[in-house]
Parts: C-alpha cells; structure tokens; sequence
C-alpha cells in the first residue's frame, strides 16, 4: 500500500447536516453512470464505506450491499473485484486495488469527489464487434430523469477511455468513423439504429463490390441527450418537480396576456365594432362607450376578461407546443452538451494515443507497466477520421470542429496544419445526412464556423432531399423566433436538391421554398464553400419518398401531403431514411467508410455504379483536373 489516507479510517459515518444529499447524489452517480467504469467504481467504494442511512431500505447490486460499513480498504477492493469477471473487464482488474480505494476515499474527504467522477462522455465497446464503440454523453435529458444506459448484454462498459486507446494501439486501427444522430432521437433508439448498422457494416460482401468495416477500422456511434417529442418524462416531471417555477410562469404569462388583451379588447371595441356595425353586422361584444352606462358595467366586465382569458390560454398553448416538441431543447442540449462532450472525446483520446495513459496508475506487476511503457514509445501514425452527422447531429459535429479549431490553429495557419485533429487524429470526410443547418451559413459574413469545418475536411458529402419534411416545416416552426434572419429559419441545407441545367448534362443546387424553389447559390454566396460539397441527392429514392411524381409546381403540394401519410404510416421515413439499410443511400455511406484506400476518381466511379438505374443524383465536388480519366469520371457524375 503505497497511498497514505487522509480520513481517520473505516467506517466512515454520516454527517447529519448533509446525510440526504450525500446518499442521494451517490445514488444517482451508480444509477446514472457505466457499471465497473471509473467513476462508478468510485461512487460505489464510498457506499461500501458508510453504513446503511436511517429509513433507507437495505438493497444489494451486484449481490453487494449498496452500503456496507466495511472496515478496511483491501476488503472494499476484493468485494468489488468479486462482482464482475475480472477477465472480462481488464482495466477494473488492474486498477481497482487497495491503493486505488484510499485514493477514493481521500477525494471525498477532501472535498475532491466531485471532479473525481466528473465525466463527460462514457465509452462501451461492442461484446460482439471489437472494432465497434460507443460514446455516450453523461448529460441528462432532465435532472428528474435517468439516463438511458446501452444493453449491457451488447456493449461492454470501459474503464475509461485509456482503455480504448490502448485497444486501438494495440489492435493498429488506422481509420476511425464516428456517426451521431439527430432531434428527437432517444438513446435507446440510437442505440437499436446502430446496432443493425453494426451488423450490415460487418457483413462480408462481394468482392470488389461494396465494402465492410476491416479490421483496421473503427466505427464509433456517438449519442447525446435527445427526446422524444410529447411523450418523453422529462417534458412534465419538470414542471411537477419544480411547482414554484411553474406558477411563477403562469403568472407572468397571465400578467403579459392581460395587458396585451386588454389592449386588443380595447382595439376591438374602440375600432372593430363600431366598423362592422356599419354594415349591419352583429358582434358579441359592445363599443367602447357603453362603459359609461352603468346598466352594462357587468356585461362588458365579462366580455373583456372573455378576451384576456382567450389571449392567456392561446398563448399557454402555443408555449407548451413548442416544449412538447422539444425541437429547442435538443438544439441546446445538441450545441451546449453534445458538441462539448464530443470535442472532448477527440482531445483525450487524442493524448492517449500518443501517451502511455496507465504511467500513474498502480499495477500489479510491474513487468506489465514496462512493457506498456515501452509499447508506447513506438511510433504511431496519425488516424484518420470520417464524421456523419445527421439532422441536428451534423450541427453537433461542425461545432464540435468549432471547438477544436484551437488545436487547428486559425485560418491563417491552415496551408500547413491542414486537416490535423491533434497529434494523432487527421481529419478525413465530413459526411452530412439531412443537416439541420441554416443555408445561410454558407453566405459572405455568415459561414464563420462552417467556413473552418468545410476547408478543413478532404472530402465533405451532402445528403439532402427536396421532400424532407421535416426540415421544410417543423424546422421553420421551431427556429422562426431564434435565428437572426427569416431565410436562416426557412432555409435549411439539408432541403438543397439538384435540377437539371438546360441543354446540359450537369446539374445546379436548388433549394425549395413552397412550392416554388431558388437557387441554393445566391450573389452574396461564399461559392467556394458550394464547390467542396459533393451532393447526393436522394428526393426520390424509396426510404425518405414514397411517391415517385416529379417534381414541379403543380405536384409539388400532392409530394407533400402523401409522403406526409406514409411518414405518419411508417412506410418511409422522409428525415431518417438515409440509414436504413436496404437504400442506395446506406450502400453509399457503407462505402464511404469502408473504402478509404479509393482514390477520388475511384470513389466516384463506384458512387456511379451503386446509382445505376436508382433515382438517386449525383453532382461532384469540383477538383482541378489531372488528368483525362478523372475528367471522365467527373463529367459521368
């Protein structure tokens, strides 16, 4: 036992003044957070050392008492280690000792526990698929609801995220793919989507046809916290939870619609009535000047708490649509939560890919940490990294290139820095299904961030479709009183589609509106941005349509309304489609991601093959050309 203890020893006792507080905040850690992870087994460890409090049920985990009073540190660490099948979980076998206990406890005794078992992000790698992870951001949806954990049965929790670096030194991967989902997308639904991906991206398929995931790559899913509109727990425990807010804004909101309606009532009366009454037609209510007479003081008393009442409750049913859709609560958690979680992620691992992570961390045998130590001292290549962003998700992952644009450097410095992520992670494709991003950011004096993402990336591929309906209208709804401009809520890049150019081959990006649509690219467009997408245009493939009209003014409402049906029916999904695994779409993400040894006119002229004869269109990033089969290909696309 190398660590000294700093508390007087076991077992501990509770202070009466915060007894609640502290079992119920180690509670919600076990509850909340990955079984055998590193912050887990901390919160656990403490439990082990108090006894059980007062009115607390007896309860076991992991057939452990949750409090045990034990009384010596070496009894709290074989407990723990008698819990899990030490084979299976490596890391908690080489840390979780004596030593790793006292160091534990003395952070709560320091009032260090907190930023003990602060993280993030958790890590799992799949029991079935070792090449296969994923990343899961530890913010809550509410602070009244649990977090959804993965099945345990499927993925493996690490210990932290030292142990998956050491996985993918250990195992060389050179390629790293990280896909994360978009709005309303609840953890246990990601994680049903990215286990039926794992298993198509692992199936062998023909030779020289499209790819599978090899063993030098990884695919990583990553979920932040979403919900599911009007159903999710968190949209009404809150308000239950938190009564006094509650009635604070029902009081606001009553006290606004009270001013506001006693204007409009005095607007009605004042200007309204009297204006129909001159054609001969009948109103419930009186003019402004039968106040004066006294014989209708109580009739128009009624009729103008009638007006202020209907203000209030339009006004509260308006506010509650717009949380149940729970639209702008995902996009802050996707921008405040998601985003700094995941840049997180690829900054530590990151340093543990170029570091031995276990360097002050105790082990068992110390030929073991030798011969890590001298593992780590070889050299090891930069990875490369694609990321697919879908919905709101691909918001996620361009600011998630926002906040690592500081490791990049700035603008001025990206001739040489180039695409570098760190020191071991380059990036390769940026891959955006459905982005739930403002086509204005592709503007002179709008593309800020977007700007770095794009000139950043070696490859950038766009999915979009003309029929997303969701991007068309709830996006609209959702973002009409928080964007900055009108044409910032309206427009969206993932509703860019591709028309055919007169007497042409090539086609141009358009965008829809109504039933009318423009041109994505406008005079004070940022055309260089335009020029590095390569569009996938998928507005009519099975899977995101369901109804094969052409488009133009005349159909365009009849698209709308029956793929409405059939996307309220389940027979297509017009906003998540891209990812089921029967469509042209997924062979072309598959692809994308598994063929990364292709050259650029080699990628293109499977892109090509995989769209024969599917309604799917396809319009090349443009390149200098090099030579004459390039230029086929380009000209083919």
């Amino acid at each position: 036992m190398g660590t000294q203890r700093i508390y007087q020893g076991l077992p501990l006792y509770w202070h009466q003044d915060t007894v609640e507080n502290d079992y119920r905040w180690l509670e919600s850690i076990v509850r909340n957070t990955a079984p055998f992870s590193d912050a887990w087994t901390k919160a656990r460890i403490v439990q082990l050392a108090y006894s059980i409090p007062k009115g607390v049920k007896t309860q076991s985990l992991y057939n452990l008492p949750i409090y045990g009073s034990y009384t010596s540190e070496l009894a709290i660490a074989e407990a723990l280690r008698s819990t899990c099948n030490l084979e299976e979980y490596p890391d908690f076998e080489t840390q979780v000792n004596e030593d790793y206990v006292i160091r534990a406890l003395n952070s709560w005794h320091n009032k260090q526990f907190a930023k003990a078992v602060s993280r993030n992000f958790e890590v799992y790698v799949d029991r079935q698929y070792s090449n296969s992870f994923l990343v899961v951001s530890t913010a809550r949806t509410s602070l009244n609801v649990d977090r959804e954990l993965p099945p345990l049965e499927r993925f493996r929790p690490l210990f932290n995220i030292a142990e998956m670096g050491q996985m993918i030194r250990k195992e060389k991967f050179r390629y790293l793919t990280l896909r994360t989902h978009g709005y309303a997308n609840p953890a246990h639904k990601f994680y049903q989507e990215f286990m039926a991906e794992i298993e198509s991206l692992s199936q062998k398929g023909p030779i020289n046809q499209i790819g599978t995931l090899e063993n030098r790559s990884v695919y990583i899913g990553y979920t932040w916290p979403s919900e599911m509109p009007l159903i999710h727990p968190g949209l009404w425990s809150d308000m239950g939870e938190q009564k006094g807010i509650s009635l604070k804004f029902l009081f606001i909101l009553a006290l606004i619609a009270w001013i506001v309606g006693t204007g409009f009532y005095i607007l009605l009366t004042l200007i309204g009535v009297p204006f129909l009454n001159l054609f001969g037609m009948e109103t419930p209510l009186s003019p402004l000047w039968y106040w004066f007479d006294f014989t209708q003081i109580s009739n128009l008393f009624a009729q103008w708490n009638w007006v202020t009442l209907t203000v209030f409750a339009l006004w509260l049913l308006l506010m509650q649509i717009l949380r149940i859709s729970v639209y702008q609560r995902d996009r802050y958690r996707a921008i405040h939560y998601g985003a700094p979680d995941l840049a997180e992620f690829f900054w530590r691992l990151d340093k543990v890919l170029g570091e031995n992570p276990y360097t002050s961390m105790p082990f068992y045998e110390p030929q073991k940490e030798m011969a890590i130590a001298n593992y780590y001292n070889q050299t090891f290549p930069p990875m490369s990294v694609n990321l697919i962003g879908h919905s709101m998700g691909a918001l996620v992952v361009v600011n998630v290139l926002r906040i690592l644009s500081d490791r990049f450097g700035k603008e001025d410095r990206l001739e040489y820095e180039k695409n570098n992520m760190g020191d071991y992670l380059q990036l390769n494709k940026l891959i955006l299904t459905a982005p739930d991003i403002p086509l204005e950011f592709l503007r002179e004096g709008r593309n800020n961030y977007v700007r770095s993402a794009i000139l950043r990336c070696n490859e950038i591929y766009l999915f979009c479709s003309d029929r997303d309906l969701i991007l068309r209208y709830m996006s609209i709804l959702g973002n009409w009183f928080s964007e900055p401009s009108v044409e910032m809520s309206g427009l969206r890049l993932g509703n860019i589609y591709l028309k055919p150019v007169k007497n042409s081959i090539n086609y141009q990006p358009y965008i829809r509106v109504m039933m009318s649509s423009q041109s994505a690219v406008q005079p004070t467009s940022a055309y260089d941005l335009f020029e590095k997408f390569n569009y996938i245009d998928c507005s009519e493939m099975p899977g995101v349509n369901a109804i094969s009209l052409p488009l133009n003014i005349w159909t365009s409402l009849i698209i709308d309304v029956m793929n409405t049906v059939f996307f309220i029916a389940k027979k297509a999904d017009v906003h998540g489609g891209y990812y089921f695994t029967n469509t042209t779409s997924f062979d072309i993400l598959k692809l994308l991601i598994t063929r990364d040894g292709l050259s650029r006119p080699e990628t293109l002229a499977e892109i090509n093959r995989l769209i024969a004869g599917k309604p799917v269109l396809v319009l090349p990033s443009y390149e200098p050309i090099q030579d004459s089969s390039e230029e086929d290909v380009y000209h083919q696309s």
